[in-house]
């Protein structure tokens, strides 16, 4: 099919179709011919059963004794003569001899021996008859006779029908022709063939018309057209196009003009790719160098940014320790003023102590004064005992025991006034020492005050330089965050020069698919000699 040329692709279907419409048409006609053939023979074997029962009825009469054999046969005999049906339709009937009969048109052969009796056609058919006639319930035969009163030459086609009745060796046959059936299929032919020749000779005017119309809208053959159109998409604008003179709206005509415009426009997008390219070249250079630079400016101020960031954790540091340090001041200062307060209150007790201890110093005195009377109560009380001799022993020995307590009271009086001396003395140089450390304490806590304004100062001072800090970092933070963005812009940029570049390099490619002819020559498409000769029809 592919190297059929387009008229010879339009006519083939045409051809096969009105074949197959032709094998169509005489195939249906053939089976309706055999469609009523068989309603033929259908009425045949229902006609010849009917002869065979006559046949039947009359043996059995024979057989009941109402009849005598003979008289029986010869009376079957004359009823099957005197049978018609249809318009030419009759009974005869032959032994299996084969002999005649009965035969109703022709008398002459009851009696005739058949065997080697033929047809137009040299057809022994009374032998197929016989033959036939064997089979359990009769058969057909085929045989050429010719129509009561027609002369032997002019025997047409008939089909007989054949049945036995073997007690009597008896053949009823009868027949029917068909050479209505076989005129009538011979007119369906001669309608068939009006008809087809009619379609054919309508379908042919449209075919060529189509054809010509077809080839004139494209300027020649399809195949042409398509090969230029391959050409052309391929690349190829050096194709000649043929087209006829005066062609002015063909597919061809329209196809050299398309070859035309995309030549010039070809030429035009390849000097516009080429400019586009050494732009889009300086263009992805520079931008490279910027975005070197770029990063490089970038870099500097990450690295600015982060020494910024240390700087403010150690100025940060420092305003911490130093409010860290206010802090303690201001505690130390108030556990000074509470020292002070407690040494005062400690003086305020040594001086009570101090007093007390003179008071104490007072009844100790009055103890040793006591002491002593009693001491003196109890050496007159032993002299009186004495005197008394041993009246008085007793109130001796209570005088002795009064006088021994008296020295003994008398002597840790002694000891006690010691030791409130003492303690009066070592009260004193506490208070002393007390008063000093009080004195102490509050230049200690008056330095501390200094310390702790000074510190507090140190802590503004830094929490003021740590806000300027962060506004510093906050300066630079920004401004490296604008480097990056301009990092970004210029290398988003720089990709879209690269693009840019590679996109002009492929319509470069794209334009360097397409070939021009700057010279105006035009290469002609190779065809297959019946494309030549059709591509102008």
């Amino acid at each position: 099919m592919h190297k059929l040329s387009f008229t010879q692709r339009l006519w083939l279907p045409l051809i096969i179709s009105l074949g197959a419409l032709l094998a169509v048409s005489v195939s249906a006609a053939w089976q309706s011919r055999e469609t009523r053939i068989e309603e033929r023979k259908h009425d045949l074997t229902n006609v010849a059963h009917v002869g065979l029962g006559i046949v039947k009825e009359y043996a059995a009469l024979a057989q009941s004794g109402a009849l005598p054999e003979a008289d029986a046969r010869k009376q079957a005999l004359e009823r099957l003569r005197g049978i018609r049906y249809g318009e030419d339709g009759y009974f005869l009937v032959i032994d299996s001899t084969p002999r005649m009969v009965m035969h109703p048109i022709k008398p002459a052969l009851d009696g005739k021996d058949l065997a080697s009796s033929a047809d137009a056609d040299g057809r022994h058919h009374y032998v197929t008859f016989a033959s036939v006639a064997r089979a359990p319930d009769g058969g057909f035969v085929d045989y050429v006779f010719p129509h009561p009163g027609a002369a032997a030459a002019q025997a047409v086609g008939k089909i007989g029908y054949v049945v036995r009745y073997a007690p009597w060796d008896w053949i009823v046959a009868t027949g029917a022709y068909v050479d209505d059936i076989d005129a009538a299929f011979m007119q369906s032919l001669w309608l068939i063939g009006a008809v087809f020749v009619a379609v054919s000779v309508v379908l042919v005017t449209l075919v060529a018309l189509t054809n010509r119309s077809i080839v004139r809208t494209l300027g020649g053959e399809p195949a042409y057209a398509a090969n230029v159109a391959d050409a052309i998409a391929s690349g190829d604008l050096t194709v000649a196009i043929r087209t006829r003179e005066g062609d002015t709206s063909s597919l061809l005509h329209v196809m050299q003009r398309m070859r035309d415009a995309l030549t010039g426009t070809v030429r035009q997008l390849k000097h516009a790719s080429d400019n586009v390219a050494c732009g889009a070249n300086e263009i992805a250079n520079g931008n490279a160098d910027l975005s070197s630079r770029t990063e490089s400016q970038a870099a500097s101020l990450q690295e600015t940014a982060s020494s910024m960031e240390q700087m403010t954790a150690m100025v940060r540091q420092t305003a911490d320790h130093a409010r860290t340090a206010s802090e303690l001041a201001a505690g130390a200062a108030e556990i000074a003023n509470r020292g002070g307060d407690m040494i005062a209150r400690a003086v305020a007790a040594m001086k009570a102590i101090s007093n007390e201890s003179g008071r104490m110093v007072e009844i100790i005195a009055t103890i040793e004064g006591i002491a002593f009377q009693t001491n003196i109560l109890a050496l007159n009380a032993a002299v009186e005992a004495a005197r008394a001799g041993e009246q008085g022993r007793g109130f001796a020995v209570v005088a002795g025991e009064v006088r021994s307590l008296a020295q003994r009271s008398a002597s840790a009086a002694k000891e006690i006034r010691l030791l409130i001396s003492r303690a009066v003395d070592s009260v004193g140089s506490g208070a002393t020492l007390v008063e000093n450390t009080g004195s102490t304490i509050d230049e200690a806590r008056d330095a501390i005050m200094r310390v702790t304004g000074v510190v507090q100062e140190i802590a503004a001072a830094a929490a003021e330089q740590s806000a300027g800090i962060d506004q510093v970092n906050l300066a630079v933070t920004q401004m490296d965050s604008m480097t990056q963005q301009n990092a970004a812009l210029v290398e988003q940029a720089a990709a879209a020069a690269q693009s840019l570049k590679e996109q002009a390099t492929s319509l470069q490619r794209a334009a360097g698919a397409f070939h021009v002819d700057d010279a105006g020559g035009r290469a002609p498409i190779a065809t297959s000699s019946g494309q030549r000769r059709a591509a102008f029809a």
